[in-house]
């Protein structure tokens, strides 16, 4: 591993670890308070953590290992965008 892929492995963990710590400081604000945005928002921070531990795991994998890996998550990926977008439709799909 090179020292470029280092300093970038450890930005990424510093990235993840500082969304994870503005999810439990948001989560305990939203719950003390009642605040659903703050909720939603707080949630928002824990994908953007776990996308991040998921990009930290993967610089050790193979090109053909994380093609894989993105395949498999393809699935879940596409049901999430139309989850956004059924709301927006009158009666549904």
């Amino acid at each position: 591993m090179t020292t470029r892929d280092e300093a970038f492995r450890r930005i990424v963990r510093t990235v993840a670890l500082l969304n994870l710590g503005y999810f439990a400081v948001e989560f305990a604000v939203a719950r003390t308070i009642g605040s659903v945005s703050l909720f939603a928002d707080s949630v928002d921070f824990m994908e953007d953590a776990a996308v991040n531990f998921l990009i930290l795991a993967a610089m050790g994998w193979t090109r053909q290992r994380r093609a894989k890996v993105g395949m498999a998550l393809l699935p879940w990926a596409a049901s999430c965008s139309a989850e956004t977008l059924i709301p927006d439709f009158p009666n549904g799909l």
